[in-house]
């Protein structure tokens, strides 16, 4: 028996929300990514200075 809401057409919710979340994710984790590697040059200047 075939499941009425995929009859629909429409997508579920679900995937729906995450297809528009995902740059949203990608952003987070590219702006993680530059915070990192700012702490990390900011130790390591501090590090060779000391």
């Amino acid at each position: 028996m075939p499941d009425p809401e995929s009859a629909t057409g429409s997508p579920p919710p679900e995937s729906a929300l995450t297809a528009g979340s995902e740059p949203l994710t990608l952003l987070v984790l590219l702006l993680a990514s530059a915070v990192l590697l700012a702490l990390c040059f900011g130790c390591a200047a501090l590090w060779s200075y000391n």
